[in-house]
């Protein structure tokens, strides 16, 4: 080990180091990287954006380093890379070169071309949005008919491909305490068995929404806003590429793909919502009601989901105090 960084970081410490350690405490382990594949260091500068530590080597490569504590969503970048590369009609991430220092896994990419979906989605026009909306959902679509073969692939392919029941049993069970820990208000928190029980989402199916004989997908889980590339063309801004593939893993839950992008691109409006699931083929397949209900419950099972800022993206337009009424409100494809 060479000692650059901190082998094996506690959680707050690596969270704390990631928020207010300056340049100069990275400045080593970024140079090491660098000289190993021949690559000036001399305009590195850091990105201060998403989880993990990032550096812009140049005009065309990213270095992403990983911490320990959450290595698994370098694999993912990894397997993504293998499993997406050339097969999408956008582009993502190419992956140069990857490694290990000091447990800290780091991945050296190529630099997408456009900019963040985010940086104009508030001032796009309504007609822009559906264009863009209804992109996504072929996309999303797209992604999901890939075959998925694990055999292969770079990385750890298991890590990021888990035993679907055990999955889901591991988010059932870390549900309350993770909004309780994310300071949900604690009359919402106290509905959510309760909530399940009702709208009959209280079994592993509500995360296997796929046919039984169907093989399992790849889903990003992750399609937002800051994680699109855009480019403007025609005076019309266009989805051209996918990035941050950390949160990605395979498995058997369409909702779980869909809700990201209802939550933070539809922003409860009705005409987007119904949209998105039109154009990736589910409404039709799913009444209304039910389709509510069942992606109510999967955003509240999503991994790491920060619900207070999941509200904050969608207008309140009425009082929420109970799941069903956020459910009208988030995702607004019923009448009643």
């Amino acid at each position: 080990m060479t000692h650059l960084l901190p082998a094996s970081p506690e959680y707050k410490e690596i969270c704390l180091l990631l928020d207010s350690a300056d340049d100069s405490y990275w400045r080593p382990a970024v140079e090491y990287i660098c000289r190993k594949y021949d690559l000036s260091d001399s305009n590195a500068s850091r990105i201060h954006e998403g989880g993990n530590l990032l550096y812009q080597i140049d005009d065309n490569l990213i270095l992403k380093i990983v911490p320990p504590n959450w290595r698994y969503q370098g694999e993912s970048e990894i397997v993504a890379n293998d499993l997406l590369k050339g097969k999408l009609s956008v582009t993502i991430p190419e992956l140069i070169h990857y490694g290990e220092l000091d447990n800290w896994l780091y991945l050296i990419m190529r630099r997408l071309d456009g900019i963040s979906l985010a940086q104009v989605w508030a001032k796009l026009g309504i007609a822009n949005k559906r264009s863009i909306i209804e992109h996504l959902g072929q996309l999303m679509k797209e992604i999901h008919q890939l075959a998925v073969d694990k055999n292969g692939m770079h990385g750890n392919a298991k890590q990021i491909a888990p035993n679907w029941k055990d999955y889901y049993q591991q988010l059932k069970n870390d549900c309350v305490p993770r909004h309780q820990r994310k300071n949900v208000a604690p009359d919402l928190v106290e509905q959510i068995d309760s909530y399940f029980k009702a709208s009959k989402t209280d079994d592993d199916s509500i995360l296997d929404d796929l046919a039984e004989e169907a093989p399992p997908i790849f889903i990003h889980m992750d399609l937002h806003p800051w994680n699109l590339m855009v480019k403007e063309i025609d005076g019309e801004y266009k989805v051209t590429g996918i990035l941050d593939f950390g949160d990605a893993v395979i498995g058997k839950s369409r909702l779980l793909e869909l809700a990201t992008p209802l939550l933070f691109m539809c922003q409860g409006n009705a005409e987007l919502c119904r949209l998105l699931i039109e154009s990736y083929g589910l409404l039709e397949q799913c009444p209304a009601e039910e389709l509510q209900g069942r992606l109510m419950a999967v955003s509240l099972l999503r991994p790491a989901c920060d619900f207070n800022f999941v509200l904050a993206q969608v207008p309140e337009t009425a009082p929420r105090t109970s799941w069903q009424a956020i459910a009208r409100q988030l995702f607004p494809f019923s009448d009643s």
